[in-house]
């Protein structure tokens, strides 16, 4: 498909696609965060799709004060229903990647969070590496190391050992003073 084809694409459904698509890309983010939260993410694929189309048929009835029309134009209402899914899934990508700020972490969190990874669990490894960049900035010791193994050791996962976070900490020191000297 080309790029003009897409665009008449979007042009032959008009405007309100469009809004819809915006309120289905707002619904689905909230839905996703409150009542669907430990759904698995495959399923979480497809709600922006039925969102897309209950909202188009809820329009539809509205806009043409019938719900037999659609009864009669079913095969229009998923059409535009799976229009208004694909350009709020776009809407979605467009924000993630290009407006949203990425998790408010400063340059020396964000380079702890990519060396943690893996470490802990992947819902903790944001508040770790805050802990850990906030003791190795307040460390005057000497002893960032030990501080970074202690709060790594507390939230690690099982199958990491006492020798994996050892050094993985020294790795964090070395990395972030490398950071701090250019």
């Amino acid at each position: 498909m080309t790029f003009i084809q897409i665009i008449d694409l979007f042009t032959f459904y008009g405007i309100d696609v469009a809004v819809l698509a915006l309120a289905t890309a707002v619904l689905t983010q909230v839905l996703k965060i409150t009542v669907f939260k430990k759904v698995q993410k495959k399923i979480l694929t497809f709600i922006p799709f039925t969102i897309g189309t209950l909202l188009y048929a809820v329009y539809a009835a509205v806009r043409n004060l019938s719900v037999e029309y659609l009864l009669e134009n079913y095969a229009e209402i998923l059409e535009h229903g799976l229009a208004i899914g694909s350009l709020a899934t776009l809407l979605y990508v467009l924000y993630e990647q290009f407006i949203r700020k990425k998790n408010g972490l400063s340059e020396t969190e964000q380079v702890v969070s990519a060396l943690i990874e893996g470490y802990v669990p992947a819902d903790s490894v944001e508040k770790v590496a805050k802990e850990v960049s906030e003791a190795i900035l307040k460390d005057v010791t000497g002893n960032g190391a030990k501080l970074c193994e202690e709060i790594i050791a507390a939230s690690a996962t099982e199958e990491i050992n006492e020798r994996d976070i050892q050094l993985l900490s020294k790795l964090i020191i070395e990395t972030l003073a490398h950071i701090s000297t250019r």
